[in-house]
């Protein structure tokens, strides 16, 4: 579970209200956002990518169309199209129909399965009152990551088929093809640098390698942390994840063994900077988190950080913690990008009210959401009681899946040592095994559907009381 609802539910754990809780109203420029929120003494600023680094943009999916884009037309159609498509994620030869015809039919068969499946569930499902219950019974106490993870699956398949070198690339225009929609430049950090000068500032995506190379390559940060993969003669190795509806024109050539594969999403990417930075929860270390988290894949990071930024997000941070956690501030704000800049005009689809903030302390909280901290209590218990009475029937299910873990870790060697029929043969093997995985996983859901429904209840109780706190004019 890597929603912020798993602090909440942590044996023992009691919830409070967060110390500061502000909402700045308006747009604001990253310099004076980074004046209100950001202290001289910050040790780590933490910035998520997707969604957060540029204003409504996706970098890593847009990496995707790209790679559908160089299968059909090569590097030297790209580059003859490049002036024409502005900030268009789609490219038609006009010229050559049956080459744009070759592009549609690839991206439609190789993005059939993950676009769907994130289009129906997190596009349209997760924003359905009606329809949240059921994602959380199917597809566990974290419906979000499932689906993610699919369409990351996808995305490293069609990586795994083009060199590193030529990912860097087509990353690259990408990247700059959406500056318009940057809200941060390299001379923003160097700004801020000088303004914080013992700050370490990282970019934490689960987009993959080549996405945050370039990211490290246009703004100049200090660290950079991404989904990996083994990396092999160049390549990057393909994930493990074999499933039909995939749809692969080719077998891969070389398969990430599942111990050499990390996935930088939610709580994941907490516990990788904790391996890095063991000083990081110290409490005179002085830490800041700014991301979008436009599906609350990132709440988690309410128990890690001193001070936390939800940038024009969807479902921002709730002013409730696990009372455990080190967090004293959190923002929520909208800032203007490159463009907004530079015209003065507002492209945003919603209206943002005049520059101004409202900010609340924890008593001011208690007045406006009475109640909230005892119902959690509550929910926490029954979660805690319902944790207690599933635990031997999810150790059993989870015995299994560890040693199917094994075995298929034994399989992905076998198959990147092997050539020929009897690599046909282990590749049959790895995908039985992940078949036999697939039904061990769907029973540890419905083992822990009780868990998952508490889950939602909490995290449906948390984004109401949010929304009551947003300006009403």
């Amino acid at each position: 579970m890597t929603l912020g609802v798993k602090g909440l539910f942590e044996a023992g754990a009691h919830a409070r209200w967060v110390d500061t809780f502000v909402i700045h109203q308006g747009l604001i420029g990253f310099r004076a956002l980074c004046e209100r929120v950001v202290p001289t003494d910050t040790r780590y600023l933490v910035l998520d990518l997707d969604r957060t680094l540029h204003w409504d943009k996706n970098i890593g999916e847009l990496l995707g169309w790209e790679l559908c884009a160089h299968a059909a037309y090569g590097m030297a159609g790209l580059e003859q199209a490049e002036a024409e498509r502005k900030s268009n994620r789609f490219v038609f030869d006009h010229k050559h129909p049956w080459r744009s015809v070759h592009y549609v039919a690839r991206g439609a068969r190789l993005w059939a399965y993950p676009g769907l499946s994130y289009g129906l569930a997190i596009k349209l499902g997760m924003r359905s009152k009606a329809v949240r219950p059921w994602l959380f019974r199917m597809l566990g106490q974290d419906p979000v990551e499932v689906i993610h993870g699919i369409v990351r699956n996808a995305l490293m398949h069609h990586l795994s088929e083009i060199p590193l070198d030529t990912a860097r690339t087509l990353a690259r225009r990408v990247w700059h093809r959406q500056a318009a929609d940057q809200i941060l430049d390299k001379q923003d950090l160097l700004w801020l640098r000088e303004r914080c000068p013992h700050i370490r500032i990282i970019v934490s995506s689960a987009s993959p390698k080549p996405v945050l190379d370039v990211a490290a390559e246009e703004l100049g940060v200090d660290e950079i942390y991404y989904t990996s993969v083994e990396e092999h003669d160049g390549y990057l190795s393909a994930p493990h994840a074999l499933d039909r509806w995939f749809m692969l024109w080719r077998t891969p050539k070389r398969i990430c063994p599942p111990s050499q594969a990390h996935t930088n999403a939610g709580e994941r990417k907490m516990l990788r900077l904790l391996d890095v930075h063991p000083d990081f929860l110290d409490p005179g270390v002085v830490t800041v988190g700014m991301t979008d988290t436009s599906y609350r894949e990132d709440h988690s990071w309410a128990n890690y950080f001193k001070i936390l930024v939800d940038l024009h997000s969807p479902t921002p941070f709730v002013p409730i913690v696990s009372g455990s956690s080190p967090l004293m501030e959190i923002h929520s704000a909208h800032v203007m990008t490159q463009a907004e800049k530079q015209d003065g005009s507002c492209r945003r689809r919603n209206h943002v009210g005049p520059l101004d903030e409202r900010r609340y302390c924890g008593s001011q909280l208690e007045r406006q959401l009475p109640g909230l901290l005892s119902t959690v209590h509550r929910l926490n218990q029954r979660y805690q009681d319902e944790h207690r009475r599933l635990h031997h029937d999810r150790l059993e299910i989870e015995g299994h899946l560890s040693t199917l873990w094994k075995l298929i870790e034994e399989d992905v060697d076998d198959y990147n040592a092997s050539e020929g029929h009897r690599r046909d043969r282990v590749l049959r093997r790895l995908r039985h095994r992940l078949r036999q995985r697939h039904r061990w996983e769907r029973r540890l859901i419905r083992t822990e559907r009780p868990l998952a429904e508490l889950t939602h209840s909490l995290t449906e109780l948390l984004s109401v009381a949010r929304l009551s706190l947003e300006p009403t004019a």
